[in-house]
């Protein structure tokens, strides 16, 4: 019994060692391509900045309206700012901190103005504890802001819930 387990080990192991040794299939060389070709050229998209020379400069806080209708009204010492250069960029005072962030508008007319988005919006981290909330609010509707108006000495920004923010130079 030994003498036959023995030998169909033996020829299971040759059967592998044989199925080892077949050989392998020819490769055929790749086609090679076409020595002509068509070289075709699509016009690259160019980015065209939109600018406004009516938003640009210094703008002061007179109030900020948010969503369902509560205005606040700011003291004079609140002096919230936003100022707006031609390169995109939008920095001021939040009350208690400094902020910058980058602007961008799109031209396109919607329904409460033009369109605009800001963010992402960094600030510096004093706490002030009768500026805080205040503060909080109005950068969280600058960041959401979805268009802008300007009518002689006021901005208007309006953000994605429709809460606004009035500014006078």
């Amino acid at each position: 019994m030994k003498v036959i387990t023995a030998c169909s080990i033996a020829c299971v192991v040759l059967v592998v060692m044989l199925a080892g040794c077949t050989s392998m299939p020819s490769i055929q060389p790749a086609t090679p391509a076409p020595t002509s070709s068509v070289i075709v050229s699509t016009p690259v998209p160019t980015s065209v900045t939109v600018t406004d020379p009516t938003l640009l400069g210094t703008w002061n806080l007179k109030s900020m309206v948010l969503q369902g209708g509560t205005a606040f009204t700011f003291p004079t010492n609140a002096q919230i700012t936003a100022t707006f250069d031609n390169l995109g960029n939008v920095v001021g005072f939040a009350g208690c901190n400094n902020y910058n962030s980058r602007y961008t508008l799109s031209g396109q007319q919607l329904y409460t103005g033009m369109g605009m988005t800001i963010g992402p919006i960094t600030s510096t981290q004093k706490f002030c504890t009768d500026l805080s909330n205040t503060e909080t609010t109005y950068l969280q509707v600058l960041q959401n802001a979805k268009t802008y108006t300007v009518n002689g000495d006021g901005l208007t920004i309006t953000d994605n819930l429709n809460s606004m923010l009035v500014y006078k130079r």
